[in-house]
């Protein structure tokens, strides 16, 4: 079965937004993007962000930032373009994402005076680093980690402990890992920060699987998802299922992994995110290939690459199918 690629599964969701205050703001309460302000959508964002629910972030920072630009506001305007640039990460050239941000966090005038901007362009810079390279992630985040006990942030201060856990993770140096992961889990849990709960939980649950623990796993997971079902705003959780779909897979229980992917497929279908289709395909693919059904594999795959590469988000395919299968769609496709 294939491993984790942990760098692109975090890169769907992983980054929470640093105005933890917004994340109290109920659903029932928010307007309609038509009928609201543009700080009203600012803050709506924000609140999907804080719950790594980015596909429903997206519209809101687009038209916020396109409102505060027509009203003069400056520093809203690059607010909400930086979160934009996240709810979009995933289709953008990571590279050139980077360098732009690096470029802009030295020159623009607001992300060197005023520090909370500056620390949300840095977590929004140390999420893209991540799928890249290590050692720039973990620069990113000792900056976020400094700034946001400038700040007196404490949250921003254990969801950064998070993130260089994550990098010594790439890097792998588990115990760290394990110990900061760990740490930031019991700092979010006592702040009943339900967006980090899940992640953190997830993450941990995908370390014991690396280790093959597959059985010890399941109840990291399992309360990680009966957080998401507390949390409707955080929407359907995408990377806890990838990870149990993994699980599931690997200890041979196909019907019960097809059966999952069938519910992913559908509910990325329902919430209009084609990169998450194509992820789904990429697993009956896998599906089918461990049934020894290697043209339905093949053409389930072709369907994969299909629907991602209009949108961008072939490289999220080919990251999740890393074997010899994605060779032969990419030189048919």
């Amino acid at each position: 079965m294939p491993r984790f690629n942990l760098k692109k599964l975090f890169f769907q969701g992983a980054i929470i937004l640093p105005l933890a205050a917004l994340a109290t703001v109920h659903a029932a309460a928010q307007p309609r993007p038509n009928e609201a302000t543009a700080m009203q959508l600012l803050h709506r964002a924000l609140h999907y962000g804080d719950l790594y629910n980015w596909a429903a972030a997206e519209i809101y920072f687009q038209k916020s930032e396109k409102m505060f630009v027509a009203e003069g506001d400056q520093r809203n305007a690059l607010y909400a373009r930086l979160g934009d640039l996240r709810s979009r990460a995933e289709r953008l050239n990571l590279p050139e994402t980077s360098a732009k941000l690096a470029r802009e966090l030295d020159a623009n005038r607001f992300l060197r005076t005023d520090k909370q901007l500056r620390m949300f362009c840095l977590i929004v810079k140390g999420d893209i680093d991540a799928e890249m390279n290590s050692g720039a992630m973990r620069d990113d985040w000792e900056q976020v980690k400094t700034l946001a006990k400038e700040l007196g942030n404490s949250q921003w201060q254990y969801r950064a402990l998070a993130q260089l856990g994550l990098a010594a993770f790439y890097d792998g140096n588990l115990p760290v890992a394990r110990t900061d992961v760990g740490t930031a889990l019991a700092l979010a849990t006592k702040a009943h920060d339900a967006g980090a709960e899940i992640r953190y939980l997830t993450l941990l649950g995908i370390g014991l699987v690396e280790s093959k623990m597959y059985n010890q796993s399941l109840p990291y997971f399992a309360h990680a998802l009966e957080i998401a079902r507390a949390t409707p705003d955080s929407g359907y959780p995408f990377v806890t299922q990838q990870a149990r779909l993994q699980v599931l897979i690997g200890v041979g229980q196909l019907d019960a992994a097809q059966h999952l992917d069938t519910e992913y497929l559908a509910q990325a279908q329902k919430y209009k995110q084609p990169g998450q289709e194509a992820v789904a395909l990429v697993f009956a693919s896998t599906l089918a290939e461990a049934r020894n059904q290697n043209a339905a594999a093949i053409s389930t795959l072709k369907k994969a690459v299909a629907i991602s590469k209009p949108a961008g988000y072939l490289r999220q395919v080919a990251k999740s199918k890393p074997n010899s299968l994605i060779y032969t769609v990419s030189k048919t496709n």
